[in-house]
């Protein structure tokens, strides 16, 4: 069968408008999640988020993460008053929010705070907010637990 241009024209038409079409359906099927619920009022104060992160960046000794008999943990310098940390720990999946845990700080006499890691599965980067002493200060580490 011998085809004339029109026809091939018309083929060439209803295979883009189908095409189209099916990569409409496609983007209204995917989740587009905002990172932050709240991301314009924490990107006009980024520069206190800047401010925190160099303060952790100039202390003597550096904030520990580490996994240790089915808790994470995370080690403050042994210079700091245990009772004289107060922040909040947030564990971020980078995946889901849902998965996403907050701790408040709480730091034992040997400078470790312990977070039960049964239902943190997967990548996370844990978000450390703190003050010491009245300084404020800020840390991100990524960790993998299994």
């Amino acid at each position: 069968m011998k085809w004339n241009w029109g026809t091939k024209l018309a083929l060439a038409m209803a295979a883009f408008m189908i095409m189209v079409i099916v990569f409409v359906v496609l983007m209204f099927r995917e989740s587009v999640d905002l990172v932050e619920k709240d991301y314009y009022p924490k990107g006009q104060a980024y520069q206190q988020q800047i401010d925190k992160k160099n303060n952790a960046a100039g202390m003597e000794e550096l904030v520990s993460l580490g996994m240790n008999d089915g808790f994470v943990e995370v080690k403050f310098p042994g210079n700091m008053m245990p009772d004289s940390i107060r922040g909040e720990v947030q564990f971020y999946n980078r995946v889901t929010d849902l998965k996403d845990r907050f701790a408040s700080l709480r730091v034992d006499s040997a400078h470790v705070f312990r977070y039960p890691s049964a239902d943190l599965h997967g990548r996370y980067l844990v978000k450390i907010d703190w003050t010491y002493l009245g300084t404020p200060y800020y840390l991100e580490k990524s960790i993998t637990i299994p």
